[in-house]
């Protein structure tokens, strides 16, 4: 079992953890969370013993950095996902905090929004997700006439993966309405999911169930942009939460990195052990500091370079920090990315830029 599938139900993981945990403290260290709170030991205990301390979990951003580095290898993220959905099933969490996500979430997946642009005998498709397409406009434009060119008869879907309801523990809307575009996708035949969004990808390699997914800097590999402004300097790469296990993915992105031109510094906080944007779970709409925290870790690791990262809502997050840019900006925009002259629409402005790339996409309009 993985690190992200929590297949055992919630007494099983608390006991699990009970009896592994040494409170060697490497998690509670790296975790604003933990560190307030306890080893995971503590946190297992008190449910095993009292029923109780299950929407502390919504505290946590579910990240992953403690699984990654626990040395019994204990599945934490699952534990603590478990335990949002025990809470979220005893009725015991208000949804009032979330309202905002939920919905962004919702309207992503409307009529208004969505798209199934799938050409005869198709068998792949772009899937940009909600975030990409509104903050990166010219660049998601850019990325899709490009994989236009190198993915014979690509597809194009607009929707919603439901990670925002799957972190939050509603099990049922979250397999309900993915399980609904996942049996879409496939009765139209389609086999391949290209991703620009990490948590997109998060959820197709983990629920997909049969329907491949890829990131599109596979396609970028093996089909690179022709070359742009050759950049200078240093930067540090941040890793998405969801990559954090995909060391082959994280090897391409920092290669892809160079290719600007820019240098990646070598952190103790690369990789696998990259901190939290503080976006993760929704844990800052309820603990602030928190996010904050993790924030703040990044830019202090990064020492004045600038974070690329390959996650739009780490781009926002990070931002409040520190100078953060979207690899993918990087690579079709490398000169304005770098000198701040790129778009970066922010509020209802994105609302729009997502229904103009979803009209331009229909009256393919460049």
């Amino acid at each position: 079992m993985t690190h992200d599938a929590p297949t055992e139900d919630l007494q099983e993981l608390a006991r699990r953890i009970s009896e592994g945990c040494t409170e060697c403290r490497s998690c509670q260290f790296r975790c604003a969370f933990l560190n307030e709170h306890g080893a995971p030991k503590a946190l297992a205990d008190r449910f095993l013993t009292t029923g109780t301390g299950r929407v502390v979990a919504f505290e946590c951003s579910l990240c992953g950095l403690c699984a990654a580095v626990c040395p019994m290898g204990l599945p934490l993220k699952a534990f603590f996902l478990a335990m949002r959905r025990a809470a979220m099933d005893a009725g015991r969490v208000s949804l009032i905090p979330y309202r905002p996500r939920l919905n962004y979430e919702r309207f992503g997946a409307s009529r208004v929004m969505e798209l199934f642009q799938i050409p005869p005998g198709a068998d792949t498709v772009f899937f940009p997700g909600c975030t990409f397409p509104g903050n990166h406009p010219e660049t998601a434009r850019a990325l899709l006439d490009h994989l236009r060119e190198h993915v014979p008869d690509l597809g194009l879907v607009l929707s919603c993966c439901f990670k925002t309801s799957h972190d939050l523990g509603r099990r049922e809307y979250f397999e309900r309405r993915f399980g609904r575009l996942k049996a879409k996708l496939k009765a139209m035949g389609v086999k391949t999911v290209l991703t620009a969004c990490p948590n997109c990808f998060g959820v197709f390699a983990q629920y997909g169930d049969g329907l491949a997914v890829r990131t599109v800097y596979d396609v970028l590999a093996e089909n690179p942009p022709n070359g742009g402004t050759a950049l200078r300097g240093t930067a540090i790469v941040h890793t998405p939460c969801p990559f954090r296990v995909h060391g082959q993915i994280q090897e391409r992105i920092r290669l892809m990195v160079a290719d600007t031109g820019l240098e990646p510094q070598k952190t103790r906080q690369d990789g696998s052990l990259s901190p939290c944007c503080g976006e993760g779970g929704g844990a800052g709409l309820l603990r602030p500091e928190f996010a904050a925290a993790w924030g703040e870790k990044t830019a202090k690791k990064a020492a004045g370079n600038v974070v690329v990262t390959s996650c739009a809502g780490c781009v926002n997050f990070l931002s409040q920090h520190v100078r953060t840019v979207h690899l993918l900006d990087l690579i079709f925009h490398p000169a304005r990315t770098m000198a701040g002259s790129l778009p970066r629409p922010r509020g209802l402005a994105t609302y729009l830029h997502r229904l103009l790339f979803k009209w331009r996409a229909v009256f393919n309009l460049r």
